[in-house]
């Protein structure tokens, strides 16, 4: 592993694309979702609660600890000699936690962002699309699924989970480090894209091949109930049109509910790509 970058963003909004381009760079390796984070907090759990941990002068193994789990990371992914793209949506807020372990401070985050009309748009569509398996959710109880005023306000926590992590990070002062990408940019112009992003991240210009990319990174997505599929269109990047089934009712509450979230962009698109 030569350099480490968190990929993140909000669902629906290309993650997937984006990864598996990046994965046809042979610089670069880039995951499906990972629980690369999740390993590195539950090691930071057990050294803050074990017993054993415990009867020890945990300040004085503070560096011992950060070592390992920097050796954890490094091990993890030594069969790779690139840049590593890890994808986690929550990885915004863990800057500082990466900061501790890699011991700098220039670790860099990609943030994929989409219009939430057409994140909540893809979501009913794929909620429909298979419609005799219920949504993972509905095993407590189906309430929440029963009407499309239901849904919606599930789908709601799906998006506010991403803002949130990306609000904190901005908040502590991570904003200059969090490259956007806005995904109706990617499919019209994901060259230009990649161009910028390389610049952002210290990377050599490369030429992608962008009417010919492969699907390389697989989730399986009978785990969420095939309600959020993890698959790309293999061959060229196409700038393809959103079809909008969402009643106009919901169409204006989305927008309504995220108009702050859109200044938010505005406002801190340090290196936005529009």
């Amino acid at each position: 592993m030569r350099k480490l970058i968190l990929s993140s963003g909000l669902p629906r909004s290309g993650s997937t694309l984006l990864q598996n381009i990046l994965n046809s760079n042979p610089e670069f390796h880039a995951t499906p979702t990972s629980g690369i984070m999740d390993s590195l907090l539950n090691i930071r759990k057990s050294f803050s609660h074990s017993a054993n941990f415990k009867t020890q002068h945990r300040l004085d193994l503070i560096d011992d600890m950060s070592n390992g789990m920097q050796g954890f990371l490094e091990g993890y992914f030594k069969s790779k000699d690139g840049v590593i793209f890890d994808k986690n949506r929550a990885w915004p807020n863990k800057l500082d936690l990466i900061d501790e372990i890699l011991g700098h401070e220039e670790t860099k985050v990609l943030w994929i962002y989409r219009d939430p009309v057409e994140i909540i748009n893809s979501m009913e569509h794929y909620y429909n699309k298979t419609l005799l398996i219920e949504n993972a959710d509905e095993v407590n109880g189906s309430s929440r699924f029963d009407t499309l005023d239901a849904r919606v306000a599930s789908y709601y926590n799906l998006i506010d989970g991403p803002l949130t992590c990306l609000r904190d990070a901005i908040e502590k002062g991570y904003g200059d480090r969090i490259v956007f990408i806005d995904f109706k940019t990617l499919l019209k112009n994901p060259q230009n894209v990649f161009d910028h992003l390389h610049q952002m991240i210290g990377e050599e210009p490369y030429e992608y091949q962008m009417h010919d990319i492969k699907q390389s990174t697989h989730e399986f997505d009978g785990m969420y109930n095939y309600k959020y599929p993890h698959t790309i269109k293999e061959g060229p990047v196409e700038n393809t049109q959103t079809k909008i089934i969402l009643h106009p009712k919901y169409i204006k509450l989305v927008q309504n509910k995220y108009k702050n979230f859109i200044k938010f962009i505005e406002s801190h698109k340090l290196d936005l790509l529009i």
